[in-house]
């Protein structure tokens, strides 16, 4: 299967480069400013609304328009209004009255959770392997056997006991819940931080639990799980700490993937002023949370003592369903963590009280920023959909406009057994998945220019090895990207580098793309950022314009950063002609 696929891989970007791949990007002499633009458009002042933006634009000098908007994802489904379809074609249209270009951003792969609320099974799933049940005395449920022992010291009764905090400034104090003790950080100089050594079984998921306190804080806390071995996070959350919270309980998920030795991190990455307090810190095996039904996530109940006994649903034991993948609510993924659905068992099954049974099964594990979720690569219903929803953009969009793949901070992908059972690394698992949503968009939208985020194909930002949850290297992930196909880059901590990379300069990388330099990301005054972007792609061919970024809504800098464009754009010129 796999060697099949890497074929179809390799013809569909013979095909999609041959005729440009070594040739350089024909440099234009005009500047393409564009701007984001974060719209909902589900209300007549949403559109108000928007229209003034775009006029905003328009007078500041910009010449394009990429949208923001649920909207596009929603399109063709039958839960979202008609009525916001005409809205959106309404502003776009406005768009182009005012010689705005319009651009659609749609087919988000890696914050997939709007597309995911159609069928959240659609989502990458990672494998849990072995968790083993015991049936109950009725002999009608199955009780999760919980692998792990416990936290030593979790109330922090016998102050820092267990815990290492050879960092700064943790101390146990008595202003626990109750009024027992509890771990506090005052006014940290630096890192301040907690750590436990803990056993983990591998592949299994993993609920933490702890409870926050604090007051005046400002500051950088975190939770995470680290391999013990080689450091690979195995899990990460930022801890919603900034102010003044009475006691707050924080419930997390997490899977274990290979991991079996692990260090608990708790506290304040960095420093901090005011003071935050944990207790009651609660680690334990779960499992069936996010638990995932399609083809590429198969489940299975065996005995664990003799693996070849498999029982049989329906039989031995009820399919066992999750509300929240089942019968979802909008959005899908809405919490990081909820408790798991019982596993029951049918009249008449052959598993006796006492037996003990282990259970294969994959599960999605949604990030603790803003649940994020990426839909599988290899899911056929994704790429259906993908299809009929490139039919319903179609109907809104000018006959010029853009389309943006949303192929951005990809964090879980090869890791269900459809992915995994093609025999590919992720990065021919994400090129051969580019290559074939760019086939499907230009069979639907044929005249219509392609663009992609620069991250997740560029080894100076996101295409490497480790990267958060994916399995696997991601390292030649760009050999999918068709040349026609423009890069919306925004690695600006790496530009040059990046921007090279995309250009056909690199020997490692000779296709040549256009490029837009994704800017400003709310770093400040507009202009000197702008300028100083600009300076980072001095001497690199094929780069088009400038995009003014902004993930907080903050358009304050749209007229200073389009000054600073427009100045940086003759000096890039000028740098392109010493070449």
């Amino acid at each position: 299967m796999g060697y099949v696929v890497t074929l179809i891989l390799a013809a569909l970007f013979a095909i999609s480069c041959a005729s440009s791949a070594q040739a350089p990007v024909p440099q234009q002499n005009q500047l393409d400013l564009w701007y984001y633009h974060h719209s909902y458009l589900t209300n007549d002042e949403a559109v108000v609304k928007s229209k003034a933006l775009i006029d905003k634009a328009a007078a500041a000098g910009y010449t394009g328009a990429v949208f923001w908007d649920t909207s596009f994802d929603f399109m063709g489904d039958a839960f979202w209004p008609i009525e916001n379809q005409d809205r959106m074609k309404e502003v776009m249209k406005y768009a182009r009255k005012k010689h705005l270009k319009t651009v659609a951003l749609t087919g988000f792969v890696g914050w997939s959770n709007d597309l995911l609320s159609i069928n959240p099974n659609w989502a990458e799933a990672s494998r849990i392997v072995g968790a083993q049940f015991t049936v109950d005395a009725s002999g009608r449920k199955l009780n999760l056997n919980n692998s792990f022992s416990g936290l030593a010291n979790s109330s922090f009764e016998a102050g820092k006991s267990n815990w290492d905090t050879g960092d700064h400034d943790v101390n146990t104090t008595q202003n626990g819940r109750g009024g027992s003790f509890a771990a506090t950080v005052v006014d940290a100089k630096a890192n301040s931080r907690l750590r436990q050594t803990i056993t983990l079984k591998p592949w299994r998921q993993y609920h933490l639990s702890l409870w926050m306190k604090t007051a005046k804080f400002r500051g950088g806390p975190m939770v995470e799980v680290l391999d013990s071995n080689n450091a690979k996070m195995r899990f990460n959350a930022s801890l919603p700490a900034n102010g003044d919270h009475a006691w707050t309980q924080l419930d997390y998920l997490f899977n274990s993937q290979d991991t079996t030795a692990a260090d608990l991190y708790l506290g304040v990455w960095g420093g901090s002023s005011g003071i935050i307090s944990f207790d009651d810190v609660v680690l334990e095996e779960t499992a069936f949370v996010y638990l995932e039904h399609s083809a590429g996530a198969p489940f299975k109940l065996y005995d664990p003592a003799n693996p070849a006994t498999v029982y049989r649903q329906g039989a031995d034991y009820n399919q066992v369903l999750d509300p929240d993948m089942h019968a979802p609510t909008r959005p899908a993924f809405h919490n990081v963590f909820h408790w798991p659905p019982t596993a029951t068992l049918p009249a008449g099954t052959s598993l006796k009280p006492g037996q003990v049974v282990a259970a294969d099964f994959y599960a999605v594990f949604p990030m603790t920023m803003s649940t994020e979720t990426s839909v599988c690569l290899t899911e056929p219903g994704f790429y259906k959909w993908m299809g009929e929803n490139a039919k319903a953009v179609k109907r809104v969009l000018p006959p010029d406009s853009g389309i943006l793949l949303g192929y951005d901070e990809i964090r879980q992908a090869n890791s269900c057994y459809a992915c995994r059972s093609r025999n590919l690394t992720a990065g021919q698992l994400l090129a051969w998945s580019i290559a074939k949503s760019t086939h499907i968009y230009q069979s639907v939208l044929p005249e219509t220019p392609l663009f992609v985020w620069s991250d997740m194909f560029d080894p100076h930002h996101n295409a490497h090895d480790d990267y958060y949850y994916v399995e696997g290297d991601l390292a030649g992930s760009w050999k999918g990207l068709p040349a026609g196909v423009s890069i919306m880059n925004w690695n600006l901590d790496h530009l040059t580098k990046s921007l090279t990379w995309f250009s056909g300069l690199d020997p490692k990388q000779s296709v040549a793309h256009r490029q837009m330099i994704a800017g400003f990301y709310d770093k400040g005054v507009g202009e000197p950022e702008a300028l100083k972007e600009w300076k980072q792609a001095a001497g690199i061919p094929g780069i088009t314009g400038m995009m003014y970024t902004t993930y907080v809504d903050d358009y304050s800098q749209l007229q200073s950063f389009a000054t600073g464009a427009k100045a940086g754009w003759q000096k890039y010129l000028a740098s392109l002609a010493k070449r």
